[in-house]
């Protein structure tokens, strides 16, 4: 199919688009940023008959507090979330993921509904919504559903977003005052925004270097974004010293689940797992005795 022969209609409003959402007949897909979506149609693997552009609908572009939690719009931006004050407070951790997505101009087009409903492995936001415990609201012509986050994803460019929904909200729980959070990365270089392994680590503190509990998610090292549970259950267990955060890192090595490709080797990948995570250990309990 030539990009020529398809059509785009753009909804004036959600229900609009859930309308059409609802028509069986025509085979569509959202678009809204687009980042994703011209490298697979290159690819010749997004080649729907219809394109439903999204991009205008301004009720799906918004970061606000509600009841304690945050909500954001699938249509926020990754500039949208760098320059967000009140992330910025309460949910660093989503900025440093956003900061992470490619160049400039690739922050400024592409989306966090977009991120999420592409559903990569390597996708740089999800596993810092991930250790932000966040869910995904999922919306039909007559139907609202909430899908927290580990539970929506089934596999490469695969989720439970049925052909008759669209993303209509992410909510996430802010960070306390005691936790402190981290995104890291390992890229071929900043201008692409495929990463080679990527991690986001969430700690609860107490006094000294005394950690109550945390969060580890890991992208690029398995078919879905994984939890690095293992490497979650040695951190209340002592204050976190040198000693224990190397061997919390070696835990990580056996804990993830990468293949080989083009990009990297699953070997490589398992190092780099490793080591980003004894990193950006180090580095929040540099912060953490700043603070």
């Amino acid at each position: 199919m030539l990009i020529s022969e398809m059509d785009i209609i753009t909804p004036q409003t959600v229900n609009d688009c859930l309308l059409i959402l609802s028509k069986k007949e025509t085979e569509h897909r959202i678009i809204a940023g687009g980042t994703d979506a011209v490298v697979r149609m290159k690819e010749g693997k997004w080649l729907p008959s219809t394109w439903i552009n999204i991009k205008g609908l301004k009720e799906l572009r918004y970061i606000k507090e509600i009841n304690g939690t945050i909500h954001i719009g699938p249509l926020i931006t990754h500039t949208d979330i760098i320059h967000s004050s009140l992330l910025q407070k309460k949910a660093n951790i989503l900025v440093e993921a956003a900061r992470e997505v490619g160049a400039i101009q690739m922050q400024n087009m592409g989306t966090i509904g977009g991120n999420i409903g592409t559903a990569s492995p390597a996708g740089d936001t999800i596993p810092a919504l991930y250790v932000l415990n966040a869910a995904v609201e999922l919306q039909s012509l007559h139907n609202k559903r909430l899908i927290p986050i580990n539970l929506l994803f089934t596999g490469p460019g695969r989720t439970v977003i049925k052909p008759n929904e669209m993303i209509t909200n992410i909510i996430i729980q802010p960070q306390t005052e005691n936790e402190i959070g981290i995104f890291q990365k390992l890229g071929p270089r900043k201008a692409q925004s495929i990463s080679i392994v990527n991690v986001a680590i969430m700690l609860s503190m107490a006094k000294d270097r005394e950690c109550l509990g945390g969060k580890i998610a890991f992208g690029s090292v398995a078919p879905t974004i994984i939890r690095a549970k293992k490497c979650e259950a040695l951190l209340p267990l002592n204050p976190l010293t040198d000693d224990i955060i190397e061997n919390i890192a070696k835990i990580a090595w056996k804990e993830v689940m990468p293949i080989t490709d083009g990009r990297a080797t699953a070997e490589y990948r398992r190092d780099m797992a490793s080591a980003l995570l004894e990193r950006g250990l180090y580095r929040l309990m540099r912060r953490w005795e700043r603070k």
